[in-house]
């Protein structure tokens, strides 16, 4: 394992190949993240049940269960867990679906392991920057807040993401704006910005959220999905990343008078 014994995540596999399942273990406990794997939807939503995992490798077609119905069986379980989703060649309109859904990501095999592994990666290592609370004004690196240049990739992505912040963005999706494949707009992206895509995206609905709550005709729940949100949890949790309270303990704090 090339973390020593550190483990920097836990992964769950789910793929009716066993050979596939086999393979990514050992490609995933290299890199120092613990696996478990699954051959059917089922046997995924049981011990999704068991356990506790960072993160969820879905393939699209399993034996016993449409995978867009085990996707669903998941956010049921657990709302906030990461999902990568595999699928064929072909499959646009059903990867459009598990986005609607609440996919994290999206592989078409065959993919790049590498490229994989770099993606759980980033992805897990989002999600415990977030929980740790670091997302905050005076941990976010300078580029955040500094004018990029317009005629620059990123600088194309960040004037999209300001622009496009309220709808689902894919990470596809800003990585063509920035004229760059997927893989490599992650990397350039937070050697720019000091910070990962989707991070930069949390942190700025968070900010518009902040704006939105000294309304007061607007409840809650309508400032979360009005700035991007998919579920009114995900919005908490990263509003309290950022601002270290609940949306409704900062409201309450900074407009006692606004009506909830």
């Amino acid at each position: 394992m090339e973390n020593g014994n550190k483990t920097i995540g836990r992964l769950l596999i789910t793929d009716d190949e066993k050979w596939i399942c086999e393979s990514l273990n050992l490609l995933f406990s290299r890199k120092g993240l613990e696996v478990s794997t699954a051959l059917s939807g089922q046997e995924a939503l049981s011990l999704l049940k068991a356990q506790t995992v960072d993160l969820v490798i879905l393939d699209f077609n399993l034996p016993d269960m449409d995978g867009l119905d085990v996707l669903t069986g998941i956010k049921k379980i657990n709302p906030d867990i990461p999902v990568i989703f595999m699928t064929g060649y072909g499959s646009e309109t059903i990867s459009i679906k598990a986005f609607k859904l609440g996919i994290s990501d999206y592989f078409i095999k065959p993919f790049d392991p590498k490229a994989l592994v770099d993606r759980v990666i980033e992805i897990i290592g989002e999600k415990k920057e977030i929980s740790a609370n670091l997302l905050s004004e005076n941990t976010l690196p300078p580029a955040v807040d500094d004018e990029i240049e317009d005629s620059t990739g990123i600088g194309k992505a960040v004037k999209y993401l300001k622009d496009n912040y309220t709808t689902r963005i894919s990470l596809e999706e800003v990585a063509n704006v920035a004229g760059v494949s997927r893989y490599h707009f992650t990397r350039l992206f937070k050697k720019v910005m000091g910070i990962s895509f989707t991070y930069y995206l949390n942190y700025l609905r968070v900010k518009k959220a902040e704006e939105a709550l000294s309304c007061p005709d607007a409840n809650i729940s309508e400032v979360a999905f009005s700035v991007g949100f998919n579920s009114l949890r995900q919005f908490e949790r990263a509003f309290k990343g950022s601002m270290g309270q609940t949306a409704a303990e900062y409201r309450k704090d900074k407009y006692p008078d606004t009506a909830f």
